[in-house]
C-alpha cells in the first residue's frame, strides 16, 4: 500500500512538472507559437506521457480499492480474535488456576 501511495504521488508530480514546463514555454515564446519547434515537440511528448501517467493513476486507484476491500474483509476476524484474547486473559478472574500454565502443574 505504501508503494502504491508513493507511485501515485510520483505520477501526479510528473503531470505537474509537464504542465509547468508547457506553461513556461508558452510564457517565454515570442511571435507565433506554432513556429516554436521546442514547444510543439514538448506538447507532443507531454500528450503521450500524460496519457501513460493517467493510465497508471487509474490502475493505481483500482489497486488501492482492491487493497481497501481486502483489508475490510479481515475486520470480522480481527474482532473475533480480540474478543477471544480478552476472554482467555480474563479466565483467571473466574478460576484462579487459569493464571498458571499446564507446565506449572506438571
Amino acid at each position: 500500500r505504501q508503494n502504491l501511495v508513493i507511485e501515485s504521488a510520483d505520477s501526479k508530480k510528473q503531470l505537474k512538472d509537464i504542465e509547468d514546463k508547457i506553461l513556461y514555454l508558452l510564457s517565454v515564446s515570442e511571435g507565433n507559437i506554432l513556429d516554436d519547434e521546442e514547444l510543439i515537440t514538448t506538447l507532443a511528448n507531454s500528450k503521450v506521457t500524460s496519457v501513460k501517467i493517467e493510465e497508471r493513476v487509474k490502475e493505481q486507484e483500482k489497486t488501492g480499492l482492491l487493497v481497501q476491500q481486502t483489508r475490510e474483509s479481515y475486520v470480522p476476524v480481527a474482532v473475533r480474535c480480540s474478543a477471544m484474547f480478552f476472554v482467555v486473559a480474563d479466565l483467571c478472574k473466574v478460576e484462579p488456576t487459569y493464571q498458571y500454565s499446564l507446565e506449572w502443574f506438571v
